[in-house]
């Protein structure tokens, strides 16, 4: 019969326990894409500002953003979009980090 070192014990249960706990923090992880479409982070037009809303915090814009999908998003409220568009973000319209643009309203009915 074969047993582990003292070393060798120690290694294999702390191992164990790591692998025990990563299963169980990715297994509270939400796989639904409808719990994920959740917006956490945005900007928004109040009061002629932008305003970037990120997990609740609400900081005012003094530079350009540049979004996931390569939109510019500056603090004026225009957007250069990726494609050669040029928006502009208006009172009451958020737009996400993915280029998303909707209404503010909108966006506190769905949270």
């Amino acid at each position: 019969m074969y047993t582990l070192k003292p070393k060798a014990a120690k290694t294999a249960a702390l191992l164990f326990v790591f692998s025990a706990l990563t299963f169980s923090v990715s297994a509270t992880q939400p796989t639904s894409s409808k719990s994920t479409s959740k917006t956490k982070s945005y900007v928004m037009v109040r009061h002629g500002k932008l305003i970037e809303v990120s997990h609740g915090h609400r900081t005012a814009v003094k530079r350009n953003i540049i979004l996931t999908n390569e939109s510019t998003l500056h603090p004026d409220g225009s957007i250069d979009a990726g494609s050669g568009e040029s928006l502009k973000l208006k009172e009451g319209q958020y737009i996400t980090m993915d280029g998303h643009i909707g209404k503010v309203k909108d966006l506190k009915r769905h949270s």
